[in-house]
């Protein structure tokens, strides 16, 4: 078979600890995944190389670096004109292509993301996706009997909580006709998904790429998933809402640290995570099902991914930080059940990053005779040969921030300011990466600067004024929102009798 059928299967917002290897939550019932983990090649070190969500998409669609950021503000921005998608090669190369996506990100105006699929479909009203409109009595009408006392108020220019409630607005718009479970995020996606490899079983070989948001913030899955994690909350817990809104919880969720916040909110708002991760992974298995009924399975390629994780208090912090860059945010999962079992139920253990999902991709497809100019390189050449050279380290960039990577060490620091100091961790005796050992270690520090330096080609720290010099497109990005919604919504969703339903 020269030419497989390719599916790719990327979450959003997902450990790599939760399948396999290392596996920190053994508690999480992920069946569809555990199966998938057991028939697949295991790439256990991969590690985003630019986060966030459009960074790592912007990889993974070219196979091109976006760490430095050269093409826009912190690399959000659309695919690059000059940058041609894997989506496309295959295209040329005979391929009927798809796209199927909840991700809000990958369909906002002038984003290219959807370039060479054939056909896509963006699933509506994820969180930040501006969808339905309506007064605020619409909402609040809909939902006050669940949210109780806890029902956002309607946002103004004079509410400091502007941003975060107009979120929460605007996610309650989107969902107040949701009613059955096949209604929430991944049941779309992944039924979007079956019928499209239905459609186009006879259109082989096809590539189908389907995007799911449905494990990122807001973690708002059925309330009977989220009893299997939690169910010791009896009603509201919370009778000061600006406790929560006040507290300093990082990035997704507004702030540093989970200091102030009650053991009951710290332990539903993991429950929730956990849950989400359950639901999604029903529906995954659905679509590997239905995959295998079509007959399809022995004939096509499967990679699972995803484009980062978050922190559920492995140090003191909830969601994702740009200056903590550990595993539990910059670790991927990176499965491939490949069409020749032979290969299957094997583990490479080699540094890898998501550049190298594209041309793994086009080799798969049988287009390496053909020159790409990327910065990935195909990962069955490691499979295929046991004295492939390795990646002695790899380099994940976020904002202000970058890790430099190698077997042994973990460096991260602020690459354009000199404060805060550098943060160096010894992985052969900490890997839980809890100890700085930066001071106790000077040279191998200064190793890791250079060899970062030298990536982004000058000493650091780099200057603001350079940085935006650097950037192609002369264009720069910033939310029109905040993300310190979130304490706002999962304190009213505690409080509902069945946050899983809405009204009739």
């Amino acid at each position: 078979m020269n030419k497989p059928n390719i599916v790719v299967i990327c979450l959003d917002t997902f450990r790599a600890d939760i399948v396999g290897q290392g596996k920190k939550f053994s508690h999480i019932r992920t069946p569809a995944l555990d199966q998938l983990y057991d028939q697949s090649i295991r790439f256990n070190q991969c590690y985003g190389e630019a986060l966030a969500t459009l960074q790592v998409r912007n990889t993974n669609f070219t196979g091109m670096r976006g760490f430095p950021f050269k093409n826009g503000y912190y690399g959000w921005h659309e695919v690059p004109k000059g940058y041609p998608t894997v989506a496309e090669h295959l295209v040329s190369g005979g391929y009927a292509t798809g796209l199927i996506a909840d991700t809000p990100h990958i369909f906002k105006p002038n984003m290219n993301f959807s370039r060479g699929f054939l056909t896509f479909e963006h699933v509506r009203g994820q969180t930040s996706d501006s969808w339905r409109i309506g007064p605020w009595d619409t909402v609040a009408s809909s939902f006050k009997d669940y949210f109780g006392n806890y029902l956002p108020t309607p946002p103004s220019d004079s509410n400091v909580s502007f941003y975060a409630e107009g979120q929460v607005l605007q996610y309650l718009h989107n969902i107040r006709d949701r009613i059955n479970e096949e209604d929430w995020f991944a049941p779309r996606v992944f039924t979007a998904g079956s019928r499209w490899i239905k459609d186009n079983a006879n259109n082989s070989p096809f590539f189908l790429w389907m995007d799911c948001f449905e494990t990122h913030e807001l973690f708002d899955p059925p309330h009977s998933y989220i009893k299997e994690y939690n169910d010791t909350w009896e009603g509201p817990k919370y009778q000061q809402p600006e406790h929560i809104l006040s507290a300093r919880l990082h990035s997704d969720i507004g702030g540093d640290s989970v200091q102030g916040l009650s053991e009951e909110f710290l332990d539903y708002y993991v429950a929730c995570y956990m849950a989400e991760v359950t639901f999604t992974d029903k529906y995954i298995g659905m679509f590997l099902e239905n995959l295998h009924k079509l007959g399809l399975e022995d004939d096509t390629a499967l990679i699972f991914t995803s484009d980062h994780g978050t922190e559920l208090a492995d140090l003191s912090g909830l969601g994702k930080r740009e200056s903590q860059l550990h595993p539990f945010t910059t670790k991927l999962n990176l499965l491939l059940r490949h069409p020749e079992k032979s290969l299957n139920n094997s583990d490479v253990e080699n540094l890898v990053q998501n550049q190298d999902i594209a041309p793994t991709i086009l080799e798969l497809a049988g287009m390496e005779e053909k020159s790409f100019e990327m910065d990935g390189t195909s990962l069955l050449r490691i499979v295929n040969d046991d004295n492939h050279d390795q990646d002695e380290f790899v380099i994940t960039g976020w904002n202000d921030y970058a890790s430099v990577r190698d077997y042994e060490w973990n460096y991260i620091t602020n690459w354009i300011s000199d404060e805060p100091r550098p943060e160096l961790y010894d992985l052969n005796s900490d890997r839980d990466e809890a100890h700085n050992v930066c001071d106790l270690n000077p040279d191998v520090a200064s190793k890791f600067k250079s060899r970062l330096e030298n990536h982004l080609g000058g000493r650091l720290p780099r200057p603001q004024d350079q940085i935006r010099s650097d950037g192609a497109s002369g264009m720069e990005y910033k939310p029109l929102y905040s993300t310190s919604y979130a304490p706002l919504f999962y304190k009213a969703r505690m409080g509902w009798d069945d946050p899983g339903a809405l009204p009739k």
